[in-house]
Protein backbone atom coordinates (compact mmCIF):
# COMPACT_ATOMS: atom_id res chain seq x y z
CA UNK A 1 0.00 0.00 0.00
CA UNK A 2 1.53 3.26 -1.36
CA UNK A 3 0.62 6.31 1.66
CA UNK A 4 1.57 10.14 0.72
CA UNK A 5 2.55 12.29 3.64
CA UNK A 6 4.09 15.40 4.33
CA UNK A 7 8.03 14.74 4.98
CA UNK A 8 9.58 15.32 8.27
CA UNK A 9 13.17 15.85 9.15
CA UNK A 10 13.65 11.62 9.34
CA UNK A 11 12.92 11.50 5.76
CA UNK A 12 15.59 13.51 4.66
CA UNK A 13 18.67 10.82 4.28
CA UNK A 14 15.85 8.68 2.66
CA UNK A 15 15.06 11.53 0.39
CA UNK A 16 18.75 12.27 -0.38
CA UNK A 17 18.88 8.73 -1.26
CA UNK A 18 15.48 8.57 -3.51
CA UNK A 19 17.16 11.57 -5.41
CA UNK A 20 20.41 11.04 -5.77
CA UNK A 21 19.20 7.15 -7.37
CA UNK A 22 16.91 8.41 -9.85
CA UNK A 23 19.12 11.35 -10.61
CA UNK A 24 21.94 9.11 -11.30
CA UNK A 25 19.51 6.77 -13.41
CA UNK A 26 17.86 9.35 -15.46
CA UNK A 27 20.48 11.92 -16.33
CA UNK A 28 23.29 8.96 -17.08
CA UNK A 29 23.74 10.36 -20.56
CA UNK A 30 21.99 13.83 -20.86
CA UNK A 31 24.12 15.79 -18.19
CA UNK A 32 27.59 15.63 -17.72
CA UNK A 33 28.79 12.90 -15.52
CA UNK A 34 30.75 15.34 -13.50
CA UNK A 35 27.01 16.95 -12.75
CA UNK A 36 26.03 13.63 -11.67
CA UNK A 37 29.26 12.72 -9.85
CA UNK A 38 28.81 16.36 -7.44
CA UNK A 39 25.05 15.53 -6.95
CA UNK A 40 25.43 12.60 -4.87
CA UNK A 41 23.77 11.24 -1.52
CA UNK A 42 25.50 13.07 0.55
CA UNK A 43 25.14 16.64 -1.64
CA UNK A 44 21.58 15.91 -1.64
CA UNK A 45 21.40 15.39 2.33
CA UNK A 46 22.55 18.92 2.51
CA UNK A 47 20.26 20.00 0.23
CA UNK A 48 17.07 18.35 1.85
CA UNK A 49 18.22 19.24 4.97
CA UNK A 50 17.44 22.76 4.32
CA UNK A 51 14.71 22.42 2.09
CA UNK A 52 12.13 19.44 3.24
CA UNK A 53 9.62 22.40 4.77
CA UNK A 54 10.69 25.26 2.43
CA UNK A 55 9.75 22.92 -0.68
CA UNK A 56 6.39 21.61 1.11
CA UNK A 57 7.84 18.36 0.23
CA UNK A 58 5.49 15.32 0.28
CA UNK A 59 6.96 11.79 0.39
CA UNK A 60 5.84 8.38 -0.76
CA UNK A 61 6.04 5.31 1.21
CA UNK A 62 5.94 1.70 0.60
CA UNK A 63 5.74 -0.01 4.30
CA UNK A 64 7.07 2.76 5.76
CA UNK A 65 9.92 2.79 3.48
CA UNK A 66 10.22 6.14 1.20
CA UNK A 67 9.98 5.46 -2.61
CA UNK A 68 9.88 8.95 -3.34
CA UNK A 69 8.91 12.75 -3.45
CA UNK A 70 7.49 15.51 -5.26
CA UNK A 71 8.14 19.11 -3.98
CA UNK A 72 6.44 22.70 -5.15
CA UNK A 73 5.06 25.85 -4.02
CA UNK A 74 4.52 29.12 -5.55
CA UNK A 75 5.81 30.32 -8.81
CA UNK A 76 9.59 31.06 -8.41
CA UNK A 77 11.06 29.99 -11.86
CA UNK A 78 8.88 31.84 -14.76
CA UNK A 79 7.58 34.91 -13.30
CA UNK A 80 5.78 35.79 -16.93
CA UNK A 81 3.74 32.65 -16.59
CA UNK A 82 2.88 33.72 -13.00
CA UNK A 83 -0.58 35.05 -13.39
CA UNK A 84 -1.64 32.05 -15.38
CA UNK A 85 0.27 29.10 -13.72
CA UNK A 86 0.55 30.58 -9.69
CA UNK A 87 1.76 26.94 -8.46
CA UNK A 88 5.17 25.21 -9.46
CA UNK A 89 6.38 21.69 -8.79
CA UNK A 90 9.84 21.83 -8.38
CA UNK A 91 11.14 18.38 -8.63
CA UNK A 92 9.39 15.07 -8.48
CA UNK A 93 11.48 11.92 -8.24
CA UNK A 94 10.88 8.48 -8.11
CA UNK A 95 13.38 5.27 -7.19
CA UNK A 96 14.61 3.45 -9.59
CA UNK A 97 12.83 -0.03 -8.39
CA UNK A 98 9.72 1.82 -7.93
CA UNK A 99 8.99 3.66 -11.28
CA UNK A 100 6.09 2.92 -13.98
CA UNK A 101 4.19 1.80 -11.00
CA UNK A 102 1.91 4.71 -10.30
CA UNK A 103 4.38 6.31 -7.43
CA UNK A 104 4.90 9.41 -9.35
CA UNK A 105 1.16 10.10 -10.74
CA UNK A 106 0.17 9.84 -7.01
CA UNK A 107 2.68 12.17 -5.98
CA UNK A 108 2.52 14.80 -8.86
CA UNK A 109 -2.07 14.79 -8.15
CA UNK A 110 -1.26 15.21 -4.52
CA UNK A 111 0.93 18.32 -5.31
CA UNK A 112 -1.54 19.54 -7.66
CA UNK A 113 -4.39 19.24 -5.15
CA UNK A 114 -2.52 20.50 -2.40
CA UNK A 115 -1.46 23.78 -4.43
CA UNK A 116 -4.91 23.83 -5.67
CA UNK A 117 -3.67 25.96 -8.20
CA UNK A 118 -2.24 25.59 -12.02
CA UNK A 119 1.15 25.00 -12.03
CA UNK A 120 4.32 24.96 -14.07
CA UNK A 121 6.79 22.18 -14.46
CA UNK A 122 10.31 22.04 -15.88
CA UNK A 123 11.33 18.73 -17.42
CA UNK A 124 15.09 18.33 -19.52
CA UNK A 125 14.04 18.22 -23.52
CA UNK A 126 16.16 14.91 -23.70
CA UNK A 127 14.13 13.00 -21.03
CA UNK A 128 11.48 11.80 -23.55
CA UNK A 129 9.82 9.63 -20.77
CA UNK A 130 9.30 11.89 -18.06
CA UNK A 131 8.00 14.14 -20.97
CA UNK A 132 5.85 11.44 -21.98
CA UNK A 133 4.79 10.84 -18.56
CA UNK A 134 3.81 14.08 -17.62
CA UNK A 135 2.11 14.80 -21.28
CA UNK A 136 -0.16 11.43 -19.83
CA UNK A 137 -1.38 13.57 -16.38
CA UNK A 138 -2.40 16.57 -18.75
CA UNK A 139 0.77 18.47 -19.11
CA UNK A 140 0.64 20.72 -21.89
CA UNK A 141 4.23 22.68 -23.50
CA UNK A 142 4.13 25.98 -23.02
CA UNK A 143 8.00 27.53 -23.45
CA UNK A 144 11.21 26.15 -23.52
CA UNK A 145 13.98 27.12 -20.72
CA UNK A 146 17.54 26.25 -19.89
CA UNK A 147 18.90 24.10 -16.97
CA UNK A 148 22.77 24.69 -16.33
CA UNK A 149 25.34 22.04 -15.13
CA UNK A 150 29.07 22.31 -15.13
CA UNK A 151 28.83 25.71 -17.64
CA UNK A 152 27.08 24.02 -20.18
CA UNK A 153 23.56 24.67 -20.89
CA UNK A 154 20.45 22.25 -21.40
CA UNK A 155 17.36 22.69 -22.95
CA UNK A 156 14.08 22.13 -20.87
CA UNK A 157 10.36 21.83 -21.60
CA UNK A 158 8.41 24.22 -19.58
CA UNK A 159 4.79 22.41 -19.11
CA UNK A 160 1.32 23.99 -17.57
CA UNK A 161 -1.11 21.86 -15.34
CA UNK A 162 -4.53 23.11 -15.25
CA UNK A 163 -6.01 23.30 -11.64
CA UNK A 164 -7.12 19.92 -10.31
Amino acid sequence: MLDIRPATAADVAAIARVHAASWRQTYRGKLPAASLAQRDEAFRRQQWARLYRQDHVLVALVADQVVGFVAGGAQRSHSALASRYPGEVYGLYVAPTCQHQGVGWRLLTAKRRALGTAVTLDCLATNQVALAFYHRQGGRDLQTGVYRANRQTFATTVLGFPTL
